[in-house]
This record gives structure tokens, sequence and C-alpha cells, in this order.
């Protein structure tokens, strides 16, 4: 797997499961862990892109509120609250380490609209340029689909595909809360071992999928969906398990853990 020591410009995306432990709890050390190792990416000469959910999640634990609440504007609320606060804790943690970084907020339509597409990869470019992490989450305030117009990705594994595509990075990284794509449901079978590799993400690969985040939208289905877009468009991504963020240094050097998606 000495593919990935080659990868130069990475997006790196992190689910709510990931930051937010299952009892609501930010989870503090892994989000610093992980910080970490964006920055020892970063200060190796590699371009580092990070998507990130978790501001709802993060704003149900500052209200003290168990789950999602249904109605549409109060999403968009926990939203703004929980993005403001997600991005509080992120900015404090690069700063530790003095590495710069940049918030980007989209919607779908930015991917559809070739002014406002190219308007985002002006701005990613220029963050790389300066050594910045840009830090992409999506608008939930505004991203409600309606009848006639999509804003929403539905899951920011879509998103993460769509933006490794259009800024040409080499690879997509998925941290989740399971050691990558297992050949039968590892909670019901304790012989379940981790596919190494797939090439091709076909019915019998999406069967294999199960199982929902709790605190956000994504699921196995979503990670597998996302894969199958970039080996379409001749990407590659690698899901490994997010408890403990040096896996993707370890991954990177050469070590074979997690799931790799690659057509070649």
């Amino acid at each position: 797997m000495a593919i990935k020591n080659k990868w130069k410009k990475i997006v790196i995306k992190v689910g709510t499961s990931t930051i937010v432990k299952k009892d609501g709890n930010i989870n503090l050390p892994v989000i610093n862990q992980l910080v970490q190792a964006l920055t020892a990416l970063s200060d190796q000469g590699r371009e580092i892109i990070f998507v990130t959910s978790g501001a709802i999640g993060l704003a149900l634990h500052q209200l003290g509120l168990k789950k999602r609440p249904k109605s549409i504007p109060e999403q968009q609320a926990l939203a703004a609250i929980g993005q403001a606060n997600l991005m509080a804790i992120y900015n404090q943690n690069f700063s530790f380490y003095h590495q710069i970084t940049g918030q980007v907020l989209l919607t779908y339509d930015v991917f559809s609209n070739p002014v406002m597409k190219q308007n985002m990869l002006n701005a990613l470019g220029e963050l790389l340029k300066k050594k910045a992490i840009p830090i992409i989450n999506e608008n939930d305030v505004i991203a409600v689909d309606e009848m006639d117009h999509q804003h929403s990705f539905g899951d920011n594994d879509h998103l993460a595909a769509l933006v490794t595509v259009e800024i040409n990075a080499d690879a997509l990284i998925i941290l989740s809360d399971v050691n990558g794509l297992y050949d039968k449901n590892p909670h019901l079978f304790s012989d379940a071992k981790t596919i190494k590799r797939i090439d091709n993400v076909d019915d019998s690969v999406m069967q294999l999928a199960s199982g929902k985040s709790l605190l956000g939208k994504g699921g196995m289905r979503t990670k597998l969906s996302a894969a199958e877009y970039l080996i379409q468009h001749n990407k590659q991504m690698l899901l490994l398990s997010g408890e403990d963020p040096q896996n993707i240094l370890k991954a990177i050097s050469g070590e074979s853990i997690g799931t790799l998606f690659a057509h070649e």
C-alpha cells in the first residue's frame, strides 16, 4: 500500500461519531489528536483539505438535548450554534500547533453553478498556497432542500467526494466509527474481517453496508456511494477508524489498515 505515501493533496473527512461521543459529550482528546495529525501532514508539504461534520451534534450537547429535533428551523438554529462552537474548538487546537485554517461553508448549488464553483476553487487554491488548511462543512443554516431547488448534499461523505474530484485531490480519507468495511456485520459476527482493498463498488459490496450514525446523517452506505463516485473519477478513498487519528499517519506511511478503495 505504498501508493498512499505518494498522495500529495488529500481531503480528510471526519464524521460526527468521531468527534462527539455516544453519550453526547465532545471528544476533545480525539479532536486534539486529529488536529495534530493534520498539522503533521501539512508540515510534510502535503496539501490538506479538512471536511468536518458535527455542528448539530455539538449544539445538542451545548443545549442538553438528547436527539436531533425534527423541525427544519430547529435544526438550522442548532447548526448555527454548533458551527460557531465547532470552529472555536478547531481554532483553539490548530493554534496550539501554529497551523493556520480557514472556514468554508458550502451548499450543493456551488457544484452546479460554474461561477460559484470557480469562486470556491479560487478560494481553496489561495488557502492552500498560504499553507492554510481549509475546514469545510455544509452550510446547514440555509442548506434545506426545496421542491424546485436543491441546496443540501444529504451528508458530508458526498460533499467530501465532490470536493475531492473538483480540486483534483489524490484521495479522500474518511474517518468513521469502524475500522473499515467488513465482510460481514462485526456487531453480529465475531469472526468478521476487514476487507483490505476494493476496486469496484458493486451490488455485492453495497449489501455489506449496515447501520447509521446516531448523531449524524451518514452511514456505511453513504461512504460506499462516495467511494463509488471517486472510483468512477479515477480517485482513491481510504476508510479508517477515527478512534485513533494517528491511523492517518500510519496508513499514509504504508501500514495496512482500513479499507482502500482504488481501481488500479
